[in-house]
């Protein structure tokens, strides 16, 4: 018996909408690679109306240059900027009154917003998988009797994995929430399907800029597939930019335990997968204590990524000697 350790990154959720671009659905209404794109067309959590990216939600964002209209490249940069910000403060006893700190909490919760507005722009029970590689090969882990453990680290705040499995009926647990079964999510960035336990009056939602509580012990949420909603109290999301682990919210330190507990047990015989990891700077150091984690010995090494980053081909090649590269996932199934 082997397990197979699957690593997930913005990659595989970009495959996804691409694919699902070739039929019926709003996929081509989704922006994964622009994240302010769309921000005017995202409801408003306290009233449910468009335009959460404005002046008059959003002061600081917008004052700082927010808007929907600002390429991939200023986009990314202006979020740079303020997640640095957050990272050189955080856990630090300084009372500071700074746009970037008010803009930080703004972003947090918009965030959320905008992967549920963008979650439900799909149907994925209606959608057609049969083709897409993906799907395929998770169907044939699910039903390879050789696999023990199938465990999947997934970088992303969306849930659409977790809705392709339902829709192939496969059975799947959420670590440190559920007792685990055979293929097992680990999501140390966050998902919009954690959910706080305290949820804030929606008719009177603002953004507390003074007392909003960042982060919170893993026990005080919940995992929720219906109702999404971004009045929770904290929202679980590791933000896209600065330095993913210098944010060291204790529920993400949960979740990145029980990630290096399975990558350390990792076997010669078993498998390792990575997908769609950019290896920017903001999750690098992360991945590295996963890979470096993990036998060297391993017999099986796959990258799925149609444009794989150079110094990745070379830390990978580094790291293990039987590493194999793949444009998309067709080869898997």
């Amino acid at each position: 018996m082997r397990d197979v350790f699957v690593i997930l990154g913005n990659g595989f959720s970009i495959d996804f909408l691409n694919h699902l671009k070739q039929s019926e659905c709003n996929a081509e209404q989704i922006a994964l690679s622009n994240l302010f794109e769309n921000g005017e067309l995202v409801p408003w959590p306290g009233d449910g109306t468009p335009g959460f990216l404005s002046y008059k939600h959003c002061p600081n964002l917008w004052t700082l240059g927010a808007r929907p209209n600002l390429g991939a490249k200023e986009t990314i940069d202006l979020i740079e900027n303020i997640i640095t910000c957050a990272n050189a403060l955080n856990n630090r006893p300084r009372n500071v009154d700074s746009i970037y700190m008010k803009a930080y909490k703004e972003l947090v919760t918009y965030l959320k917003a905008l992967f549920i507005f963008y979650n439900d722009k799909v149907n994925v029970p209606n959608v057609n998988l049969e083709d897409w590689g993906w799907s395929k090969y998770l169907i044939k882990l699910n039903n390879d009797p050789s696999i023990n453990k199938v465990h999947i680290v997934t970088l992303n705040y969306d849930i659409w994995l977790e809705r392709i499995l339902k829709k192939n009926n496969i059975d799947f647990s959420i670590a440190n929430f559920e007792e685990d079964k055979d293929i097992i999510l680990y999501k140390p960035h966050g998902s919009i399907s954690f959910s706080h336990g305290v949820e804030k009056v929606k008719d009177v939602f603002e953004i507390s800029y003074e007392h909003d509580v960042l982060d919170g012990k893993l026990s005080e949420f919940t995992v929720k597939y219906e109702g999404l909603t971004a009045l929770n109290s904290i929202n679980a999301m590791v933000p896209p930019a600065g330095d993913s682990n210098r944010l060291d919210f204790a529920w993400a330190s949960e979740i990145r335990k029980s990630i290096s507990e399975i990558s350390q047990s990792l076997k010669s015989n078993d498998e390792l997968v990575i997908c769609g990891t950019s290896y920017w700077h903001v999750d690098r150091l992360e991945i590295d204590r996963i890979l470096t984690s993990i036998n060297s010995d391993i017999s099986d090494v796959k990258v799925i990524n149609p444009n794989s980053p150079d110094v990745f081909n070379a830390v990978i090649t580094t790291l293990f000697e039987n590493v194999k590269f793949f444009k998309n996932s067709n080869p898997l199934a």
